[in-house]
């Protein structure tokens, strides 16, 4: 029976990635400051639930077959917010492309240090952006 469990675990987990990207598709166009104050600000659960590879997994099949588009913020997004609903604490990062022929910005996720969400060699592309004190302050107003 443990992999009935599982499937319905992993079916619960694939709605949630699902709802949650229509919502922080939606949100981050009319909600913008509210929707990246939450995510700057929301601190993951104490103890990690389940396997976070797993959950990524989950989380890239169900954003290839959404039907809305989204792009490397959205899915960044929404992937550290599933991921800190089961205690894993992913940090978001955004860049800025290092050569004027790439596209300018692009938007990832670690977890300590190691990005989970996107292709290493893609990410040394791009010089993240570091966000001071000052600016996270500013968008707690």
């Amino acid at each position: 029976m443990p992999s009935m469990v599982g499937a319905v675990r992993d079916l619960a987990v694939a709605v949630d990635c699902f709802v949650t990207l229509a919502w922080t598709r939606v949100a981050l166009r009319f909600l913008p400051s509210r929707l990246l104050r939450d995510v700057l600000s929301r601190p993951a659960g104490n103890r990690p639930r389940g396997d976070a590879n797993a959950i990524i997994a989950i989380f890239n099949r169900v954003a290839a077959r959404h039907p809305l588009g989204h792009n490397c913020l959205h899915r960044s997004l929404t992937l550290r917010r599933v991921l800190a609903r089961h205690g894993f604490a992913a940090v978001l990062r955004v860049g800025i492309g290092q050569r004027p022929n790439l596209f300018p910005g692009h938007a990832w996720l670690e977890i300590d240090g190691e990005i989970v969400n996107d292709d290493p060699a893609m990410i040394a592309r791009y010089s993240p952006l570091i966000l001071s004190e000052a600016a996270l302050e500013r968008t707690h107003r």
